[in-house]
């Protein structure tokens, strides 16, 4: 019976992650007024662990502390390199594609772990489980699961029925969340169509431009319910920082850490 690898000590500043189980899972829809979102099709992933909640003030700080090259962020009444004590665990915002993976290497050297953005197929799959449901908690649009439709970020476990099957939180609403996956140059016209592959470059870090979109998801506290469903794909240029867009974590796991991981399971 296989076993788990013994892990090392989670450090106090890392973000809590969820374990995702390998295998595949429903991505995308078809509608004819998102042509951007379909064809849906069938995506296979190996597992990983993802952020439960997106990156915090509490948790950005700590890196700030140890990387002074980096601005706190400016819109989000930060002083001092530290964000107001009644917003410790809102999630952090503000911060550009850059910032996020900066983040991701510093946290990686710091803990012994892999960290980057996740991908968009990586934040689906969190998102929407195996199935293909069109919202974390099912099919249909539950009043008062998110924040949206709202003027402010609010704390990350704020929304425990934003919880879908895997265990994720803020996954719909609150901020918006970077992926590390490529739209393309144009705003207009994605540049990397469905069905989803990992092999096109799509997911390629190394050709950082400024004028290459990178796609974000989740929607954000200013986001129209109506528009909220796991499959919607945005994008904004990487060194863009606005209030309502933040990210989370993936850490990226051994094939032979867990060859059986059970969906969903915390640590």
């Amino acid at each position: 019976m296989p076993t788990a690898k013994v892990d090392k000590p989670r450090l106090a500043f890392e973000p809590e992650t969820v374990l995702i189980a390998a295998g595949p899972f429903i991505m995308g829809i078809d509608l004819n007024d998102a042509p951007d979102e379909g064809p849906q099709h069938t995506v296979e992933l190996p597992h990983y662990r993802i952020g439960k909640y997106p990156v915090t003030n509490r948790e950005y700080a700590a890196f700030l502390a140890h990387d002074l090259t980096h601005e706190a962020p400016s819109k989000q009444g930060w002083f001092n390199r530290q964000p107001p004590q009644d917003r410790l665990d809102h999630p952090v915002a503000a911060i550009s594609w850059q910032d996020a993976c900066d983040y991701c290497a510093w946290l990686s050297a710091e803990s012994g772990r892999t960290y980057c953005l996740p991908t968009e197929a990586e934040w689906e799959k969190a998102a929407r489980g195996a199935d293909g449901q069109l919202y974390p908690w099912g099919d249909t649009w539950t009043v008062g699961a998110a924040n949206v439709d709202s003027t402010d970020t609010t704390p990350v476990n704020a929304y425990p029925a934003s919880a879908g099957p895997t265990g994720c939180q803020d996954l719909l609403g609150n901020v918006e969340e970077w992926t590390r996956t490529r739209w393309g140059p144009d705003r207009q016209s994605a540049a990397f169509l469905y069905p989803y592959r990992s092999d096109d470059a799509r997911n390629d870090t190394s050709s950082y431009s400024l004028r290459d979109f990178r796609i974000h998801r989740g929607g954000s506290f200013r986001s129209n319910a109506a528009h909220m469903r796991a499959t919607v794909r945005d994008r904004a240029l990487p060194d863009s920082r606005v209030r309502w867009r933040g990210f989370r974590v993936v850490e990226q796991l051994e094939p032979s850490i867990l060859r059986n991981p059970a969906n969903g399971q915390s640590i």
